[in-house]
């Protein structure tokens, strides 16, 4: 329901508001029979299908031709080239995820279900934020993505929008569904 405000004027110039209550049009409420899209797929999601995720996640992953296949030979020989200079960090674990962390061809429930699955031994979620928003490796993604090739294209609004947008996912219940 809806309530819009009418002027009737009446004979002589005289107006007086009307207050009317009133269903949308069925075509106007359409957007609201659409099913929600979880805040997994609504705030995270996007950044994961971002150039700088695909790359370093899809890195071991054959099927998705992934660095180590075409222009890479280890995931554990990055720091030889991936240099402090280059990277603009000070210390770090430079590698490239496990194979197992390749999610380019999951939707977002599936992205968001194998990040908890495979986010370390203790508390999942404790894990996952810690990765999420303290790993120099995600900030640089976000920030910088300096390579040795040079910069890569950025992520729409850095690291600030990425800590407000997984603050937000935390304070829905950081729910993949």
């Amino acid at each position: 329901m809806w309530r819009a405000l009418f002027c009737i004027c009446l004979v002589g110039g005289v107006c007086n508001p009307v207050s009317v209550m009133a269903a949308p049009l069925a075509s106007a409420n359409k957007a609201s029979t659409a099913p929600e899209t979880s805040p997994f797929a609504r705030l995270i999601d996007p950044y994961l299908r971002h150039e700088r995720c695909i790359s370093c996640h899809q890195f071991n992953s054959l099927e998705h031709n992934g660095r180590a296949f075409s222009s890479h030979r280890s995931r554990y020989l990055c720091a030889r080239c991936h240099t402090n200079n280059v990277i603009e960090m000070q210390s770090h674990e430079w590698m490239a995820p496990e194979p197992r962390m390749d999610y380019t061809a999951m939707n977002p429930q599936q992205t968001c279900e194998l990040l908890k699955r495979n986010s370390g031994a203790g508390s999942v979620d404790a894990n996952l934020l810690r990765h999420m928003l303290h790993d120099q490796r995600i900030r640089w993604a976000l920030e910088s993505g300096q390579t040795p090739s040079g910069p890569k294209p950025t992520v729409p609004g850095g690291y600030a929008a990425w800590q407000r947008d997984i603050q937000a996912w935390v304070a829905a219940g950081m729910r993949c569904d």
